[in-house]
């Protein structure tokens, strides 16, 4: 009844006073008897926006503990003393483990010994690989990750000066004639000479941003035809070698080269012979042999009477021959070319030798180039050195154990591009770029990847994997998880996870309040009879009615109650801390059947009463 009359009271209050709220609080904890409720609670979206925590968590419980009282004094205005609310929100733990990767720069294969960007193929990085993480890497936990990545030079490797060998620009004039006799002798025949020569036109070809390019004329070449020419450059012995040129085929046969290296005149050792023939269609096929007039052809038709720009390598230690045709100049070596060809090996060349051979092409042929690397076949400006040599990425996983970083354990898996591949290399998929993302999440994939790679893992074995992950804030970096083999099923560690704190009112505010509130059941009265048989302290009562009856009576002393129920909370909870409240409802026959409470907290690991 006492609480209807403070409810009437409460709504007066709202109708006449200035400070409505204010007053209403006054009110109620004034009473002995405040209006006390009990609720649970879940945080919302709107809660976390409201205290301005746009991840939807807290970072501590001490933060939650801080904030929370204030939502809960706008959500329960009129509860007052020994309300509660058990409140559910979301904690953000932190991750499993951090990680990080490292790309090597050359300080570091300085210190490996290598001058290049790269270890030698000789070197073992493991010997250089923790002392270069311990020198670059600030900071880091027991049991963190690091991943290195690296090149490894997988044969012999060297710098190259670029310097271009020949620029011919076939800047001879205005009158087409033989090359031979334009080019003032520049271009010598050393086949069939004069019978049905090479000739010279007027009419260049050009390419936007190929240096040699747009001057002079260009070279013709028939079939049939018989004049074979060359020019030279000087000697080169070792290396890899290029030349460049533009050309526009008007017609194709049945296929022959047409141009090439040359070692010296008179010699028939030639290299990197580009040839030409009839898809079948009306259209061309390129393609080159390193030293051999049998040619490998590419499968890649291209356009009659269009201008391309071929490229053609020779290693002179490999007799290893490339090809590549091209729509647009290139300031970079392209990872594939489009045909490749290994023949003898050594030549030493200093001739680029132009051909006319039977069921070779009609073509015009201008801006040949040779040099020794392809940034000098691109441009006349003054370049870096240049990397010779194959080196293949690696990676390798550490982990900081005892101030240092050694070699990850064999619970420590990388994902590979292999893995990524494996798990669909479509658009949308992860084996399209090698790399998780927000549209394709780890743990849409992980969970399958490991349980078809690990078919034989045991219950409750536990990986920690890492893995790319590309965001559009951040960029390219290396992420990681802990997963565990759970009832078959690989589960992923939640760096949030869900969970309570209880708050209830002292009289004034909202406060965390670790209280369990809990009603005596009849099990819990026998439990109490029972573990009190015997005890010579309470001869004063019946224990046997404490159990039939599931109540106390009025020969129960306060003391007794307290020490019976302190029994009753080991038992519920034997691993309670220090401090924790029990808040007990409990019967009690007195001229009839009382319910009666009563609070007790664990202090000095004794249940006393908590006044």
């Amino acid at each position: 009844m006492k609480k209807l009359i403070y409810l009437i009271m409460v709504f007066g209050l709202v109708f006449t006073a200035c400070e409505p709220m204010d007053e209403i609080n006054a009110a109620i904890d004034a009473q002995e008897t405040p209006i006390a409720g009990d609720a649970d609670y879940t945080l919302t979206d709107d809660d976390y926006d409201t205290l301005g925590l746009n991840y939807g968590s807290f970072s501590s419980e001490d933060d939650a503990k801080s904030d929370i009282p204030a939502l809960l004094t706008d959500m329960y205005p009129v509860w007052g003393k020994g309300s509660s609310v058990l409140v559910g929100y979301q904690l953000y733990i932190g991750n499993a483990f951090g990680i990080e990767d490292y790309y090597l720069n050359q300080d570091d294969y300085t210190f490996g010994g290598s001058d290049l960007l790269g270890f030698q193929s000789d070197a073992v990085p493991t010997n250089y690989l923790a002392d270069i993480l311990a020198d670059n890497i600030n900071y880091a936990d027991e049991g963190d990750y690091a991943v290195a990545k690296y090149f490894q030079f997988t044969g012999s490797a060297y710098t190259v000066t670029p310097e271009v060998l020949l620029e011919e620009n076939f800047d001879y004039g205005n009158v087409a004639d033989d090359i031979t006799v334009a080019s003032g002798g520049n271009w010598v025949a050393h086949s069939s000479s004069g019978y049905n020569p090479a000739g010279y036109t007027t009419a260049d070809l050009s390419m936007t941003d190929y240096p040699t390019s747009g001057v002079g004329g260009a070279i013709r070449i028939n079939n049939p035809g018989n004049e074979d020419v060359n020019t030279s450059f000087s000697p080169v012995s070792s290396g890899t070698v290029y030349y460049s040129a533009l050309v526009n085929l008007g017609t194709v046969d049945d296929g022959t080269y047409f141009i090439h290296f040359m070692e010296e005149d008179g010699s028939y050792n030639y290299a990197a012979r580009v040839g030409a023939k009839d898809d079948g269609s009306g259209n061309i096929l390129f393609g080159i042999g390193a030293s051999s007039s049998t040619l490998t052809y590419g499968s890649t038709s291209f356009d009659l009477d269009t201008t391309y720009l071929i490229v053609a390598s020779y290693d002179i230690a490999t007799g290893k021959a490339n090809l590549y045709v091209l729509s647009s100049a290139l300031s970079y070596e392209p990872s594939e070319p489009l045909v490749t060809n290994t023949g003898t090996a050594g030549y030493t060349l200093e001739r680029i030798g132009v051909r006319q051979g039977g069921g070779g092409p009609n073509a015009n042929i201008d801006g040949i180039r040779v040099a020794n690397t392809w940034s000098a076949i691109m441009s006349n400006d003054e370049l870096d050195d240049v990397v010779i040599g194959d080196k293949t990425s690696k990676v390798m996983g550490y982990t900081y154990t005892d101030g240092a970083w050694v070699t990850a354990p064999e619970r420590f898996y990388l994902v590979s591009a292999e893995d990524f591949d494996s798990m669909g290399e479509d658009s949308g998929q992860p084996g399209r770029y090698n790399n998780f993302g927000s549209s394709t999440p780890p743990n849409d994939y992980l969970p399958t990847f490991l349980k078809l790679k690990f078919p034989y893992a045991l219950e409750g074995t536990e990986l920690d994997v890492a893995y790319d992950y590309y965001s559009s804030n951040s960029g390219a970096q290396v992420r990681g998880n802990l997963y565990t083999l759970i009832d078959g099923e690989w589960i992923a560690y939640s760096s949030t996870i869900s969970t309570v704190l209880q708050f209830g009112h002292d009289g004034n505010n909202w406060v965390p309040d670790n209280t369990i509130k809990y009603t005596l059941t009849a099990a819990d009265y026998t439990y109490m009879a029972d573990q009190l048989t015997g005890n010579p302290d309470y001869d004063n009562v019946s224990l046997p009615n404490l159990s039939n009856y599931s109540d106390f009576d009025y020969n129960w002393t306060e003391g007794q109650v307290v020490e019976a129920l302190g029994i009753l909370a080991d038992h519920l909870s034997p691993a309670a801390e220090e401090g924790q409240k029990y808040f007990f409802t409990y019967l009690l026959y007195d001229n009839g059947i009382n319910e009666l409470s009563m609070s007790l907290i664990k202090t000095g690991g004794v249940w006393v009463l908590n006044n």
